[in-house]
């Protein structure tokens, strides 16, 4: 059987029809939606539970090692976070406090330099570098004013 050829064009013409609408169905389900978040947008945040990191030691020397080299690189910011990271592994952390206060400082946070002497202070009143950490204080304080 023979098709002439205005079928086939009306063929071709539907084929074609058929796909861009295919295609426009495609495309409009791929097209960036607005999702709004009720809670937020109506004042209501979610509060979010902290992780609390179990000790380790280790991590928390490796944690001074990153912020040390942080700090070589004059990366502040950086090192900050990894020195508050190596507390939360190691509370007692003397060089983790030392760099997170040398951080702060060279950062020009001197309050939270400050707010860091002082925690170290309260937590570990008895640590060997108490009166290394009082010098500090004390020298921050000035620094402040």
């Amino acid at each position: 059987m023979k098709i002439s050829q205005s079928m086939s064009s009306w063929l071709l013409f539907l084929l074609l029809l058929s796909s861009l609408s295919t295609a426009a169905d495609a495309q409009s389900s791929q097209e960036p939606r607005l999702i709004r978040d009720t809670d937020i947008a109506e004042g209501e945040e979610k509060t979010e539970t902290p992780v609390v990191k179990e000790p380790n030691p280790k991590l928390a020397e490796r944690d001074v090692a990153i912020g040390n080299f942080y700090m070589k690189k004059k990366n502040y910011a950086a090192a900050i976070q990894r020195f508050l990271e190596a507390i939360e592994y190691n509370k007692d952390s003397a060089p983790a406090y030392d760099g997170l206060i040398r951080a702060y400082e060279k950062n020009g946070e001197i309050r939270n330099a400050i707010n860091a002497c002082k925690v170290f202070l309260e937590k570990n009143p008895d640590s060997p570098k108490a009166s290394e950490f009082r010098k500090k204080l004390a020298k921050l304080e000035k620094q402040s004013l």
